[in-house]
């Protein structure tokens, strides 16, 4: 009896492809949650010059296990206003043209409340994508 393997080697070269294309997907889906985290933490940092607001950078680099994105601020102060600090009250600060009033200011902690949201759509988002991606492979 014959045995049409058609359908069979199809599926089989298109594993090849898919398993061949890993690197590009891994790539893609790091590029596309490091954009999201990146619009989460320009939304959430708090402005009052926007100067904090547009230091905002990514860089990527492929690593022995894949990709890795790195969220970048180089914005000398950024660190005191995500995490807080202490100041000397009655001091004038002529950026402010003020007297500063409290000893200590609380911090905003937009890094780890964008972390947090970004974490809440991880998992469908690469669900979506991986189910995305097998079905280019598959089709």
């Amino acid at each position: 009896m014959p045995v049409d393997c058609k359908e069979l080697e199809m599926f089989r070269d298109n594993l090849g492809k898919m398993l061949n294309d890993n690197d590009k997907f891994i790539e893609e889906i790091t590029k596309e949650l490091a954009q999201r985290l990146l619009a989460m933490l320009i939304k959430a940092t708090p402005a009052d010059t926007g100067f904090l607001k547009k230091n905002w950078s990514v860089v990527l680099t492929k690593t022995s296990d894949g990709y890795e994105a790195e969220i970048i601020n180089n914005t000398n102060y950024a660190s005191y206003v995500n995490y807080g600090h202490r100041q000397t009250p009655g001091r004038y600060v002529p950026a402010i043209g003020k007297k500063l009033k409290k000893g200590w200011v609380d911090g905003k902690f937009f890094v780890e409340l964008s972390v947090a949201e970004l974490r809440g759509i991880t998992q469908p988002l690469l669900e979506k994508r991986l189910e995305e991606h097998l079905k280019e492979a598959f089709k």
